[in-house]
Parts: structure tokens; sequence; C-alpha cells
């Protein structure tokens, strides 16, 4: 089940209803005090039950209702709501009509206790409405409709296929219907509160990590996920109950005493019995010590950085996981890039991403340039005021005025960086920087070059994949920095004879190819890591892999992962390339590919 949609009305900074679009990975920029975080804050009130006040309430709010409504792709969910017969949102009529699932919260502030009231849209049969019929108004009606509720063989046809039936004798007589919020009680036992308490179920958990949460290895969401397994393992694997029998027994000896005497001296009315609750979770802690000048400390007492880089290694291995029951979470970030310095900021990107890539949902509101340039431009969400007014703005075409509240200027300092270099070689990431210049400086020692790139006075600079160079692009930045420019970015490519997505998208921003860019013969830059050279340098690893698999995936999944460095293979075990391993995956009998691009920055400096 997959967020797609938050419609928010009358909640802090938000007046009139405003909706925003989530993909997998959403990032939410804007100045401070603009409501980036109130939208994370509206995802925790629903999903988490957090309290609201009437603090809460939007300060020129026309009524005392605060709303907000959720939308889910339910991805082909299942959901058993009576029979233990598993059913659909589609077969049960509980989709919009752009197929999504609506469920809507509403907060009385002028209460004196403000707790939601739960809505669900569903579509509404002006005749024949079928969703909270029982059994018994079911059989009624499929007779009335001249439906049949008898299999050949006698039995009954059971609720399910009676609903069913029902669905398609509407369908196939254009019975008219509209779509309707439909209130889910809290108390009884109709099918509606029956529906209530299943979606409470299968909805999926939000994981909020606040601008000032410590992001230490004692935070909710870290115990939750190592006592979730914990407690699988005792259920599947142990059996606890003559562990639990043992205790009871031992226990019961001293209470019944203990009992006893209470009661001894107590009215019959008010004596007591004892009792004894197991909560294995409550048995279960984690927690990582750094070891020292030769003591263990609590991660704790170190600094903020060295905290969110432990947090880091949380997001990997999630990331790096099997699909599971796990990954019913959406993760909420507000600054995430707090404390750390900015190549940190650039690998905690990368690993938040790597979440999505394994079926987690992550949502970030930040002010980091390295992650706002990092984002295609069609997962960010752009919140800003206009007259005191909340605005979002999605589908961006234009970051320039993204730039401008994050406080970058072209005509600062930004530039500066780059006035002594000559010619700028704009590659798609760190770790393409640390190849080129092994590279570099192992063709120079070996004479294949006579400089090296930084000798050149070429400076090579990370700017990310295609759709932030269309951020350089929007920003004019190449053409304000007035120089020599030459683009190698990753083919991307699957297969050898798959046409490069990456050149289209290079191609269709006005640049020409052998003049302005080339595209990686292999599929990234791991990939001229032969598996060869990484089985020397980590022994046992036992890799094959060819010139357009994921090596990142490939390395991050080993059980050698941490030796190889993980997704990181490529800054971790690039500069240990020798000569002889750099010249086999560049050099293809023919043409030298480095040597290629080489003499294409030569002819820009000249």
């Amino acid at each position: 089940m997959r967020l797609r949609k938050i419609n928010i009305e009358n909640f802090k900074g938000i007046k009139t209803k405003k909706t925003i679009e989530f993909d997998a990975f959403s990032v939410i920029v804007g100045q401070n005090d603009v409501g980036k975080s109130t939208i994370l804050k509206a995802v925790d009130c629903f999903l988490n039950n957090t309290a609201l006040t009437k603090d809460d309430l939007n300060n020129n709010a026309e009524s005392e209702i605060i709303t907000v409504s959720l939308e889910f792709d339910p991805l082909g969910q299942s959901i058993i709501i009576d029979e233990n017969i598993p059913t659909t949102f589609e077969d049960e009529e509980l989709l919009s009509s752009d197929s999504l699932l609506v469920i809507k919260k509403k907060w009385d502030t002028s209460k004196s206790k403000i707790t939601p009231d739960t809505f669900i849209l569903r579509k509404v049969y002006n005749e024949h409405d079928f969703l909270s019929l029982t059994e018994r108004q079911l059989i009624s009606k499929c007779g009335d409709l001249g439906i049949e509720t008898q299999k050949a063989n006698g039995d009954e046809f059971n609720n399910k296929e009676k609903r069913l039936k029902i669905r398609q004798y509407n369908i196939d007589n254009n019975i008219d219907f509209t779509f309707e919020f439909e209130k889910l009680p809290t108390n009884g036992s109709n099918r509606f509160k029956i529906i209530h308490d299943r979606l409470k179920k299968i909805l999926p958990r939000f994981e909020y990590f606040k601008a000032d949460t410590s992001l230490s290895e004692s935070d909710n969401a870290i115990q939750k996920f190592f006592k979730s397994i914990a407690i699988k393992t005792l259920e599947e694997e142990i059996d606890t109950s003559g562990i639990e029998g043992s205790i009871k027994e031992k226990l019961n000896e001293v209470l019944d005493n203990i009992t006893a005497k209470i009661n001894d001296v107590v009215g019959a009315e008010e004596e007591v019995k004892p009792t004894v609750d197991f909560d294995w979770t409550k048995l279960v802690s984690t927690k990582f010590q750094s070891t020292k000048d030769g003591a263990d400390v609590p991660l704790s007492s170190r600094g903020d950085g060295f905290r969110r880089i432990t947090m880091m290694a949380y997001f990997e291995y999630l990331a790096e996981q099997e699909a599971s029951e796990y990954q019913k979470i959406i993760f909420g970030f507000e600054e995430p890039e707090t404390f750390l310095h900015p190549s940190g900021q650039e690998n905690l990107f990368h690993k938040l991403l790597d979440l999505c890539e394994n079926n987690y949902q992550v949502i970030i509101s930040t002010h980091s340039p390295i992650i706002v340039s990092n984002t295609q431009k069609s997962n960010l969400i752009h919140i800003h005021k206009n007259g005191g007014s909340y605005n979002v703005v999605q589908q961006i075409n234009d970051v320039s005025s993204i730039a401008e509240d994050l406080g970058i200027k072209v005509d600062n300092q930004f530039i500066s960086m780059f006035d002594r270099a000559k010619v700028l070689f704009l590659v798609e990431g760190i770790d393409d920087v640390i190849a080129f210049n092994h590279v570099s400086s192992i063709y120079k020692n070996n004479g294949l070059t006579d400089h090296t790139i930084e000798e050149k006075e070429i400076a090579i600079i990370p700017i990310g994949g295609c759709d932030s160079m269309k951020h350089w692009v929007s920003l004019n930045l190449l053409s304000t920095l007035a120089k020599p420019y030459f683009i190698f970015q990753d083919s991307d490519k699957t297969t050898e004879d798959e046409d490069s997505p990456t050149r289209k998208k290079l191609e269709d921003m006005g640049f020409t190819e052998e003049t302005d860019f080339l595209i990686s013969k292999k599929r990234n830059i791991e990939n001229y890591i032969h598996s060869d050279s990484l089985n020397r340098i980590v022994p046992e690893a036992g890799l094959e892999y060819g010139d357009f698999d994921n090596v990142k995936q490939i390395c991050g999944r080993h059980a050698l992962a941490g030796r190889l460095g993980g997704k990181g293979v490529t800054s971790k075990h690039f500069p240990n390339l020798t000569y002889e391993d750099i010249r086999s995956t560049f050099y293809d009998g023919t043409e030298d590919e480095f040597i290629t691009v080489y003499n294409k920055l030569i002819e820009k400096l000249n």
C-alpha cells in the first residue's frame, strides 16, 4: 500500500484545502517557517494518532474542524472483513473514481476531548447498495434481483460472492451511483465497525524523525524493528508456554501467600487476587556501544554527527534486505541533514533513496542544497507563502525560486569555487570523482598521459544524474560560469543492446554527444571494477558479474557486504585497483575509454 496524496484543511498554517501528492521518494523544500513540517505532522497525526490541541487549528479558520485525508494506492492489498475470506477494496467498492483508497479524519477542536472521527470514501448505489448488508439481507436482495444464491452442489454462496453478483448486476443495469464519505464507528459490531478495525491493522506505519530527534540507537523506530524480529522468532521458533508455566508457578507460590495476608485484613468487597502477565517485547533491548579510549561509550554520549552516521547504517541495512513484512513503513524526516558534513549529506541522501528501491516510502523536509540538487524535479514539493497564503507547487519546471529559497545565488561563492578551473568536467557523483582521479594518476604514472586531470586545471564536479543536470540548465549555470565543460554520465543500460536512457535525456536538454558529452560504455562506474579484481581484493567473495549488472545491488546484498563496501564499493575499492585492473576494463583492444574522455577534455582546454 503506497501513500499517494494528502489533503489538509484548517491545520496549522493551512486554512483552505491543500492537496500534496507523494511518490516513493518526496522532498519538501522551502524557507524557514513556511510550513514544510506541517505536512509531516499531518501524516503523523493521522497514522500515529498523535493528539491534537486547539492550538493546531489554523488561526483564520472559519470552522473549528481540522480535516486530514490520506489517499492510498492499495497495490492489490487484500483485506479480511468477515467470514475469514480475503477480499479487495475494489470488490467492496471502497475505492475512489481514481482507484485510490481514501480515508478521512476530522478533529472537532471545540470539544474538551479532541478525538477524530474517521470516514472512508465509497461508491454508494442509488439502488441495491450492498456493502453494509448482513447475510440474511444479502440473500433477500439476491432473491429480489433473481440472482442465484446456491451452488450446483447445494452449498450457499459465501457473502463475498453474493456482494460481487449484486455489484455486477448494478454495473450491467447501469444503476446510478455517487461517491460519498461513510463514517466508521468506533463501537458496535456492524460491518463498518469491522472495516474500521481491519483498516487500522493494514495501514502503513509512519516513522517520524523530527528535526530535534536524537537519531540514536534507542530511537523508537529502531527498537520497534528489532522487537518485531524478536517477537516473530518467539512465535515461530520457540515454545514459550513451558517457560511461562514454570515462571507463573514460582511466582504464584509467593503471590498466593502475600494475597492471603492482604485478604486477612481487608473486607470481602476489597479482596484481591494475583495475576501474572507476560510481555516478551520488554525483554528485548538493543543498543550500540562505541569503543573509544579502551572503554565502551554509549552512542548517546557521542556527537550528533556520529550518531546520525549510525542511523545511516541502519537505513542502509533496511535498503539491502529482501522484501518483507517489515516494509509497510513510511519514513518521515525533518531536516535529516542536520549535524552532517556536506559529504555526509550526500551519503545520507543516497541511503534514503535506496530505501525506496526496496519498497519503503520516504518523505523529507529539508534546507539542504545538496539533497535538493540530487533530487529529481518530479519528486520536489515547493512550499512558499504569498501574502500569508500557503502555496504548494509540484510538477516543477523552473527551480530558480527553490534555489533562491535555499540561498543559492549564481553570483555568490558558489561561482568562485570554479574560478581557477579552466574546464569543468561534470560527472554523476562522488564515486566518479574518485574513479577518474585514480585512473588519471595511474595512467600518467604508466606513461599513457603526460599530466593528470588535476594538473591540467580541470575541475571534476559531481552534479548528480541527468535530472540534476536539468537544474544546471534551468539556472543557466553553464552560461553564467562561462567555462568550457564536458559531461560524462552513466549509461544506465541493463543490456548491451539497450538504448541508453541517459543519452536521450541529455539530447532532449540540447546537448550533443561527442561534442558536449559521452555516455559510459558500461552500466555504471562500478562496472569498471572487474569481478576478478574485486575477488582478489576481497578473497572468498566469489563474485561474477558483467558490464550491465547492478554491481551495487550485488555487493550490497552479499554475505561479505561489509568487506565489499556494499553500495559504496566504488569509493572503497576503486583506489585499490592496479594499472592492469583498470586497463582491463577501460581498454577493449581497440579503444581506451579513459583516453577518449581525456582527449575530449584537452580539446575543451585548447
